[in-house]
């Protein structure tokens, strides 16, 4: 899918919407997390773990330019 022209390799998933605006959450499957587009806010925090493929990698927000 495309979000504002990048490529997320995910999907959007209208049945979770995001708790600060409603929008429909989308997966985003490079950080096995959910995140909002209309906010560009995780909204799921980091594991706990510091040797996470997923979270050492993650950026502050998920639509960074």
């Amino acid at each position: 899918m495309y979000i504002n022209g990048k490529a997320i390799n995910g999907f959007l998933d209208e049945s979770k919407p995001c708790p600060n605006c409603g929008h429909a959450e989308v997966y985003y499957d490079l950080y096995d997390s959910y995140f909002c587009p209309a906010c560009n806010q995780w909204l799921e925090s980091k594991c706990s773990d510091p040797c996470c493929s997923y979270c050492k990698q993650r950026p502050e927000r998920p639509l960074f330019n």
